[in-house]
């Protein structure tokens, strides 16, 4: 059988369908500006001008994506004039620009991988590039006076091309077009476009000369034509415009984009080998998402799904019977291992299994001599010494497509969970089981594609397996895909899955036959939750049971189980422990830390006293507490108790150790507590607990443990997952203190769990509800002094609350009608988009608040973030080198990234806009030019503010040292670009760009150009995403709201809402009521998640008060009323409660009142009557607050003005008022009885009961 290879062609996004016409929205494509060659040479207002017209009316040429394949699908063809990268060097002076065409229906395709000679190497260790001569490359390298990352000698570029495309097959080779950035938020790492056949592939000549050049140059550019037309014929195109503009709306279309199933490089380098098992799962993980988008009402033609079905058919007969041959032998030490397994797969027909002819050979019982010739006697020698199991096992492995270091891993039993041969024979599924906690886990797919491939290999070539797997529904298949279920949940924050969620992921795999067993067959499998075990004493099997709140079992994986054991053990230790003695002098040491409080106006001196007494009674707590969790919102002062327990001379020679979850929040707590920190990362990668290739946080229960350490301070530690707690509790012998500092109403960590949530819930229960508000091991601080206004409120932050679940002020909702008027707030401003785009509203904004306008130097932009100025003759430019410090003044942030009004787009219109010269200056030749040339996609040059975006270490200049030095700097760290300018010693141009980070001053990082798939770690920072921003502060910050934006959640904006110290500027699209929707619980993703680690979850399906389904959330971290309408508080649990038995259906909650006097207010609870007003029920709950009672007041005055009087006056004309308190705990016989009499005076319209189905409780398994 001729081998056919596949191939995956990267294309950028374009919002009119890659029809060969500019996108109409240019602006708004801020994904296709991420690949550099576009980002770089993108005229933005050139393509804008000339909006949805054809690529060639462009003048001065086809625009930079027609280069990157932006027009695939375009019907015309196209002349692409191109120049050698190096045509520039003396020794290329003779090469010319040439015309390269790009055909109707084609791409060019250029595989950056083989063309890299790094790269190459690792390609020529899997297979023969014949005609490459390393001798040549050195004379190239010579001749240009310097080793790029490329190959350079052409005969070298022609033999890699060669090889490369010698395999595609004209009519029988697939090409998968796939996307790295794409406009949906949180999308696969490569998200899969659509399919066709090649239809030819003609390779590129050499560069044209006129006149001698000292070695051959080869063109790259590979035309590949393929038979996708837009109407669906010749292949598939998944509706990725219909499905962008549906996730604008808000609508989730995460179901229906296509992940590219990548093992290790298919999808990348922009065009590479797609292998026979990875083109079946493509086809397969294609149609699963067509079919997704079907449901969603996006149009696809049947003929799509006829092509998919027939090449599915091809692609299942060539995948053949040992797609994983190359891995096995590469294990057997045969050279070339992927070549090798094409001649043996070569050397029989098509749909017959190759592995009987090379276990001939191998046995040395002969064969075609393209086999036996890697039959050597030394390998013959290995395979004749090998058990009759080990062969089997071999065998098996073939079938599935792992890579080297799987099989090698899983042949040495070196995976988490070993698994001996025999295991393996009688149930392949166990490959998945046994990797579900390594660092690269064995798909389900991959296994399930080599256990259930198409009939009509099944048939003729019967699995090697000693127990037969022909049932779909076989036990071994089932509760492997479950283990999947539960591992991939872990990534969207659960720790267990309830059944109703179970069975949803199973039918969400991308699996060949599909999953959806009955509760007969999880019975007869012993696979119900309720079957399965919980005994920590165990490690097998992978699935154990837990409980939800009304007893019902749910599934959790067993290292979870094991996780939440370790936690909880540490916990209980240290909670158990006897108290230490606070010294009496604490409240001296916190007085130090505070300073001198004068100059405190005698209106606020009161308030002042209340955060001082709080905090004192938080810090006794931190200090007598064996394990405390301090919470406390933004501005509160969480750090400033840090600061004063780590002052304490008998906390420091004890040990502190100060952790934060990232980088950024490292260096934040080292500068505000003055101590040493490190991250988690950092503290556990000494022992093993941290990989770092990996990014995984282990337990190993290695000892000894670190013992060092009497005081263990976690920061940040709302970002904590349950890996990384429980990383660290194993590598600590327990500390005599250990204190988690954190937020819980900010975004939960990016991972399974949210530990910090469950142990502040669970340690805040032995609270009474009095202030201060400590109990043992929790304390909460209340009173918000972040640069308080005097006598005020800190109106920015009194928004805030709204996003923080926590119980609002009496008369808070006056914040939404001072918003709604426009009122000017020293630290809240809401400004309404009204019509215009983003980048206008930002534009005005940061004229208004900080006087930045357009001049010919960027001078007013510049010194906005920090930089001060330079004269120059007359002329005054900005001076960069102050801006690294003052680069947190502003901060833009945006919830999203790859939209019009997301960050790419943001800071790329903020350098068009005030950066146009010193990114002119950075493109001068090398004669006049004194900065680095522009670097990565964004250009980014001199003045530029940056963020650092993958934790590391990299060479630095120090100017404290006067040396090169080394230092590591952590994602999410701010600085600016403030070199490498040209000295006069220096007789070339710039070519290193050098940062400064606004939390390492005095030390320029360097930073230059990568060769390879890998980007550049640095972006454009003057707008950052929320979830970038968090553990970050900012002097003023401005967000930027668009309408509907999916994923904008309630942790999502309190993160963005509590980033200032000054004050906050709102540019909202939609209407304010659209973000008074998301302040209640049914938008919040900590909620979503399902966990376990200090009490069940209870599972339960909510509303919006207007009766709209919000899908299932953990109501023991939110307040859901018996209708399923989700209030604020417990006890306006009770109320609700009452109301529904007593009024049903005739009462709402926070349903809007609007007065005479125009302002509008939301009553906890309003009863409409058939006739006559309304009754409003408020519920209060810190009247023991003096601000909280005073605003009370405050609304008692307003309802009487509007006439809502009280029901003990007589009510008024236009309502009644009534209230109930928590001042005195709960009394529901006296809220019941004013209930009844208040429901008794007015006639209401009584909803008819829904019926319930009564059902015998299932009784529990012996």
């Amino acid at each position: 059988m001729a081998y056919v290879q596949h191939l995956s062609v990267r294309i950028p996004w374009h919002d009119r369908g890659w029809d060969g016409r500019i996108c109409d929205d240019p602006l708004g494509n801020a994904s296709c500006v991420l690949l550099e060659n576009i980002g770089r040479r993108r005229d933005d207002e050139l393509e804008v001008r000339h909006a949805g017209q054809a690529f060639e009316a462009l003048p001065g040429g086809l625009p930079p994506c027609a280069g990157e394949r932006g027009g695939f699908l375009s019907s015309q063809d196209q002349v692409l004039r191109t120049s050698h990268p190096y045509g520039h060097n003396s020794a290329l002076k003779a090469l010319r620009s040439a015309s390269v065409p790009l055909p109707a229906w084609s791409v060019h395709a250029i595989p950056f991988r083989w063309l890299n000679r790094d790269l190459l190497d690792d390609v020529m260790e899997q297979q023969p590039v014949d005609g490459y001569s390393t001798d040549a490359e050195d004379r190239a390298i010579s001749a240009l006076d310097f080793a790029p990352a490329w190959v350079l000698h052409g005969d070298n570029q022609k033999a890699a091309i060669d090889t490369f495309f010698q395999d595609v097959a004209d009519g029988r080779s697939l090409v998968f077009f796939y996307l790295k950035h794409a406009p949906f938020e949180n999308h696969p790492r490569r998200v899969l476009v659509g399919a066709a056949l090649v239809a030819s592939v003609t390779r590129p000549g050499r560069w044209p000369t006129d006149g001698p050049v000292p070695f051959p140059n080869h063109m790259w550019e590979t035309v590949v034509r393929h038979t996708l037309r837009p109407d669906g014929t010749g292949g598939i195109l998944l509706p990725m415009q219909a499905l962008a503009r549906l996730a604008a709306d808000g609508t989730d279309v995460s179901d229906a984009l296509a992940e590219a199933p990548e093992k290790r490089w298919e999808f990348s380098y922009g065009t590479e080998h797609v292998p026979a098992d990875t083109a079946v799962a493509s086809l397969l993980e294609l149609k699963r998402a067509a079919e997704a988008a079907v449901a969603l009402g996006c149009g696809l033609p049947e003929r799509s799904f006829d092509w998919l079905d027939e090449q599915l058919d091809r692609a299942w007969l060539r995948r053949g019977t040992t797609p994983g041959l190359p891995a096995v032998l590469d294990l057997l030490s045969v050279p070339h291992p992927t070549f090798a397994a094409r001649e043996v797969t070569a050397a029989v027909g098509e749909g017959e299994d190759p592995w009987p002819v090379l276990e001939r050979a191998l046995a040395g019982r002969g064969g075609p001599d393209t086999v036996t010739l890697l039959a050597t006697p030394t390998r013959r020698k290995v395979w004749k010494a090998l058990g009759q199991e080990d062969r089997q096992a071999m065998r098996l492995l073939a079938r599935f497509d792992l890579t080297s270091d799987q099989v090698r891993e899983l042949y040495h039993q070196k995976t988490t969970v070993p698994l001996p041969v025999s295991e393996l024979l009688a149930d392949p599924y166990s490959l998945v089981t046994c990797t579900i906690d390594d660092a690269s886990p064995i798909p389900f797919e991959a296994v399930d594609r080599g256990c259930f491939p198409d009939r009509q290999l099944t048939d003729r070539h019967p699995l090697p397996v000693s127990q037969p797997l022909t049932d779909p529904d076989d036990k071994r298949r089932v509760e492997a895909a479950m283990a999947t279920v539960l591992l991939r949940a872990q990534s969207q924050g659960h720790t267990l899955l309830p059944l109703e969620e179970m069975l949803e992921g199973l039918e969400g795999l991308s699996s060949v036959k599909p999953l959806r067993p009955s509760d007969a067959v999880l019975a007869a499998h012993e696979l119900r939750a309720e079957d399965l075990d919980d005994d920590l004493d165990l490690a097998w099997p992978q699935l154990c049971r837990t409980r939800i709140a009304d007893g019902t079992a749910a599934y959790k994986l067993r290292s979870a189980l094991w996780r939440k054991h370790t936690i909880r053990e540490v916990v209980d230790q240290l909670r158990s422990a006897p108290r230490h003695t606070a010294p009496k002098d604490l409240g001296a040491t916190l007085d130090g830390v505070l300073g001198a409080r004068g100059g405190i106006a005698d209106v606020d001196r009161a308030e002042e006293s209340r955060a001082r007494q709080e905090k004192l009674v938080a810090l006794r707590e931190m200090y007598e507490s064996w394990f405390t969790v301090l919470n406390g919102p933004a501005g509160t002062g969480k750090t400033t108790l840090v600061t004063a327990l780590v002052q304490r001379p008998e906390v420091l020679s004890g040990g502190v150790l100060l952790l934060a979850p990232t980088g950024k929040a490292r260096v934040q707590l080292q500068d505000k507590v003055g101590h040493q920190a490190q991250t988690l990362a950092q503290f556990l990668s000494k022992s093993g607990r941290y990989e770092a290739d990996s990014a995984r946080y282990r337990i190993t229960g290695r000892t000894p443990r670190e013992r060092q350490y009497g005081t263990v301070i976690v920061d940040e530690a709302s970002m904590l997952t349950e890996d990384m707690l429980a990383a660290l509790l194993d590598a600590l012998e327990a500390p005599q203190r250990m204190i988690l500092v954190g937020d819980p109403r900010q975004l939960p960590p990016i991972g399974a769990g949210r530990p910090f949530v469950d142990l502040e819930r669970a340690a805040r229960q032995g609270h009474d509800g009095s202030w201060p508000r400590v109990a043992q091991g929790w304390a909460e601080l209340t009173v918000l002094r972040r640069q308080r206004e005097l006598g005020n409120v800190r109106h920015d932050l009194m928004l805030a609350r709204w996003y923080s679940g926590d119980e609002h002020g009496a008369d808070s909702d006056e914040i939404w009608q001072r918003l709604r008027q426009g009122q000017n707030m020293a630290t809240l401003r809401a400004v309404p988009w009204n019509g215009r785009t983003a980048t206008q509203v930002v534009d005005d904004v940061l004229r208004d608040e900080f006087h930045v306008v357009e001049d010919a130097t960027g001078l007013s932009f510049a010194t906005s973030y920090g930089a001060g100025t330079t004269r120059y003759g007359n002329t005054v430019y900005p001076d960069y080198f102050t801006a690294p410090a003052g680069c947190g003044r502003w901060q833009i942030l945006s919830p999203v990234r790859g939209t019009a009004h997301g960050t790419v787009e943001l800071n790329r219109h903020l350098k068009r806009r005030y950066r146009g010269a010193s990114l002119e200056n950075a493109l001068k030749g090398s004669r006049y030019r004194r900065v680095p040339k522009p670097l990565g996609a964004e250009q980014i040059v001199l003045g530029d503010k940056v963020v650092h975006t993958r934790n590391g270490t990299l060479p630095a200049w120090s100017q404290s040292e006067g040396k090169n030095t080394k230092g590591y700097v952590a994602n999410g760290e701010l600085g600016v670009v403030t070199g490498e300018l040209k000295s006069g010693r220096m007789n070339w141009a710039p070519r290193t760009t050098e940062v400064e980070f606004s939390s390492q001053p005095g030390r320029r990082y360097k930073y230059g150009r990568s060769g390879g798939e890998e980007e550049v770690p640095l972006e454009l920072a003057w707008a950052l995403t929320v979830h970038k921003s968090q553990g970050s502060e900012f002097e003023t910050v401005v967000v930027v709201l668009p309408a509907g934006a999916r994923g904008t959640s309630r942790e999502l904006l309190y993160t963005a809402l509590t980033r200032q110290t000054e004050k906050v500027i709102i540019c909202h699209e939609g209407p304010l009521d659209d973000l008074l929707e998301l302040t209640r619980a049914t938008g919040s993703d900590t909620a979503r998640r399902f966990t376990d680690l200090m009490v069940t979850p209870d599972p339960r399906t909510v509303t919006t008060p207007s009766g709209a389904n919000c899908g299932r959330v953990d109501a023991r971290l939110v307040h859901v009323a018996v209708n399923g309408v989700m209030v604020r508080s417990k006890n306006e649990v009770i109320v609700a409660g009452l109301l529904e038995q007593l009024a049903p259906g005739a009462w709402a909650y926070e349903q809007p009142f609007k007065g005479k006097d125009g302002r509008t207010v939301l009553p906890d609870f309003t009863i409409t009557p058939l006739s006559g007003p309304p009754v409003f029920w408020e519920h209060l709950g810190m009247l023991d607050d003096p601000e909280y009672a005073a605003r009370w007041r405050q609304r008692l005055k307003w309802y009487a003005g509007q006439g809502v009087l009280p029901e003990k006056d007589g009510g008024g004309p236009n309502g009644t008022l009534v209230w109930t308190s928590d001042e005195h705990g709960v009394n529901e016989p006296e809220w019941r009885a004013l209930a009844q009499r208040v429901v008794g005076t007015v006639s209401i319209r009584r909803a008819r009961p829904m019926a319930v189905k009564k059902t015998a409780a299932r009784p529990e398994r012996p």
